[in-house]
């Protein structure tokens, strides 16, 4: 049997073992400074940067007094109905007239000054005593000015505090084209609001499931921070916001600030 010279010469050396081993390839060595830098930038952000927190939820535009109730104090059919969605009632104008069963005409009677919001009768409807007749905003309570009625639920509520601020995304004017509505926290409610209340407040029982969401909520009220540069009269996060004044009733959906946090502190629970 015939063998090459260099295969035997290769068999009678012993291995190389002062020759230098390549174990990383210079392609490696990129990926693993690619990774060293992308945590080390991870860590100094952890440490470094803070988190906003805060707080969704649902709510309207509506005055500090909220909406209220006429109800009928006589019994009777619904002759006319005298007011409608978006009129204006005074004190003691004449919202309903009723013929009661001995033919006489009576009167049902706003007892507050504000706007209808709603009217639950109709004409040629019976009406009993304590009928609800129609749903009014009220205008004439003390300071009138327009507010956000924020709708909590109450597990979510504990560290929302007078003076938080607040960011306000209106229905009636896109927060992508005219920024958001911005506005302070003044009140929290000590207890949640019952299914009655809440419908009291915000114009019924239909209004009021989507502020509920199956839970009693507290209630939050937010005054808007005023800016006369402004055409709607409020500060907004873009320098004019919408060119039309605000108008009551309005749904918006509130983001409360909580404060901010270290993503490491987070990350630990803290």
């Amino acid at each position: 049997m015939q063998f090459r010279y260099k295969a035997l010469q290769r068999a009678r050396e012993p291995d190389e073992l002062d020759s230098p081993t390549l174990l990383v390839t210079p392609r490696g060595w990129i990926a693993v400074f690619v990774v060293m830098i992308t945590m080390a930038g991870g860590l100094f952000w952890s440490f470094a940067d803070e988190l906003r927190i805060s707080v969704s939820a649902p709510g309207l535009l509506t005055h500090p007094g909220g909406t209220a109730r006429i109800q009928s104090l006589h019994t009777g059919m619904a002759q006319r109905v005298l007011v409608k969605p978006g009129d204006a009632v005074t004190v003691g104008q004449d919202v309903v007239e009723l013929e009661d069963s001995e033919g006489y005409l009576r009167t049902v009677t706003s007892p507050f000054a504000g706007r209808v919001v709603d009217t639950t009768i109709s004409d040629g409807q019976v009406v009993p005593v304590g009928t609800t007749v129609a749903t009014v905003e009220r205008t004439d309570i003390g300071g009138d000015r327009l507010v956000a009625m924020l709708f909590v639920p109450a597990d979510r509520t504990a560290l929302i505090t007078p003076g938080r601020l607040v960011d306000l995304s209106v229905a009636t004017a896109p927060a992508a084209v005219f920024g958001l509505l911005r506005g302070k926290v003044t009140s929290v409610s000590r207890y949640p609001l019952t299914e009655e209340a809440l419908a009291g407040m915000v114009g019924g029982q239909l209004a009021a499931r989507k502020y509920s969401a199956g839970h009693a909520p507290l209630m939050i009220i937010v005054d808007l921070i005023p800016d006369p540069e402004t055409r709607s009269g409020y500060a907004w996060s873009t320098t004019q916001g919408p060119p039309v004044r605000l108008d009551s009733q309005v749904s918006v959906t509130a983001s409360i600030h909580m404060g901010e946090q270290r993503p490491f502190d987070l990350l630990l629970g803290r």
